[in-house]
């Protein structure tokens, strides 16, 4: 699929969202799914300019009429047999949603999906070039009854109820601003741990959707983040014990803070590589300073040496956990990843960053020296573990492709 196009009746389309026009935003994501040509069909003055350098001049087709927008559609130059998307320039809809739907649509005549608190008729489709005219008059009126095939529409469920449209209202804005931070979850929900799932993301989503309407970067939040753990990591070096649970808490927001970077960036549509390694790298350094933290920590109160010997073990095992989570997890795809055996999966949850509530806990009963000793042997049990695993599950594929 190649060809989409927007259904511009009116200006509502210039709503903004997280500070991005809701047309803007929806060209971005379009890009970003890989289509080569946008068109838009009506308010080409008003939308042209805020588009002029995301389309050309030649993909705006002027329309203020039901019957003249489907005229234009008629009229471009689209193969018969090229499935095309259509939706309507105040429709708000992130990367996966949309992504999903073009996947379950595929093969399909005609294909929509509405969203919650829509009209009947009002969502997004996907049609081949012979129905267009009939699915662009439909979204122009937004009335189920003006969409009248020769086939039945294969109706896709809403996906996190977007898409949802926005009427010009702030109400609107609001419902659609909720769908979107709630959808962020599946982002990342292979990946997360329990308390992740359940507690961070919950408390992340607050604070994303609010900063989201600032003009912090997902950088910047990544940098204070990786302040706070670098803060967490000097009480934990202190000597005593509120020094030990203070610092073992403000790990814990670390962490909280730490999933406000990517939803800001998706939010605000900011996603960039040098963000993902900005947040990787600060990541690492956060967790080797904490652990190092614990060990000074805990040498600081007893004075045995033994505390050090056993950071410099710790610090070797983590290097190749590092190594054996990045070769045998995070290469994988989120498919590839779920359809692996159980085990595999097990070792992507033990990879998350839950043990931030596991220092907490024993800080909280002084036992901080149990995660030391636990670790040190851990993380080489679990680099070795997760290596043999995954040449276990490659040698299974192997003999059974043959």
């Amino acid at each position: 699929m190649k060809s989409a196009i927007i259904a511009a009746p009116d200006d509502r389309g210039l709503q903004p969202m997280f500070g991005i026009p809701v047309v803007v935003r929806l060209v971005l994501t379009l890009r970003k799914l890989g289509f080569e040509a946008i068109h838009v069909i009506g308010g080409a003055e008003t939308l042209q300019s805020v588009l002029s350098n995301l389309i050309p001049s030649h993909s705006f087709q002027p329309a203020d009429r039901p019957d003249s927008a489907a005229s234009a559609a008629e009229r471009l130059e689209i193969p018969l047999n090229e499935p095309v998307l259509a939706l309507r320039a105040n429709h708000v809809v992130d990367l996966r949603s949309l992504g999903l739907f073009l996947k379950a649509g595929a093969g399909k005549s005609v294909a929509f999906m509405g969203g919650q608190g829509n009209l009947p008729g009002d969502g997004a489709y996907i049609a081949l070039p012979s129905h267009l005219a009939t699915v662009i008059r439909t979204l122009w009126t937004s009335a189920a009854e003006e969409l009248q095939l020769p086939e039945a529409v294969a109706h896709v469920p809403s996906i996190d109820g977007l898409p949802c449209s926005l009427d010009g209202t702030a109400r609107s804005a609001l419902a659609a601003e909720r769908l979107l931070v709630g959808a962020l979850s599946a982002y990342t929900r292979a990946d997360d741990g329990f308390m992740a799932r359940h507690f961070d993301r919950r408390l992340s989503q607050f604070m994303s959707r609010r900063l989201g309407h600032t003009n912090i970067t997902p950088n910047q939040v990544t940098l204070v983040g990786m302040t706070i753990g670098l803060i967490a990591a000097l009480l934990l070096s202190l000597p005593g014990y509120w020094a030990h649970l203070c610092g073992a808490l403000l790990f814990v927001f670390c962490i909280i803070v730490d999933g406000v970077d990517g939803e800001i960036a998706r939010l605000k549509l900011q996603e960039s590589a040098f963000g993902h390694y900005l947040d990787v790298v600060t990541d690492n350094i956060v967790h080797a300073a904490i652990f190092v933290g614990v060990a000074f920590g805990l040498y600081h109160d007893t004075g045995n040496y033994s505390y050090i010997l056993a950071l410099w073990f710790l610090l070797g095992g983590f290097i190749l956990s590092m190594a054996a989570v990045y070769q045998c997890i995070l290469r994988l795809s989120p498919d590839k990843l779920e359809k692996s055996p159980r085990l595999i999966r097990l070792m992507a949850f033990l990879s998350n960053r839950d043990f931030a509530y596991l220092i907490a806990a024993l800080a909280l009963f002084g036992k901080l020296d149990w995660f030391l000793i636990g670790a040190s042997a851990g993380s080489y049990l679990f680099a070795i573990g997760l290596w043999v695993m995954s040449f276990q599950e490659k040698k299974r594929r192997l003999l059974a492709n043959r």
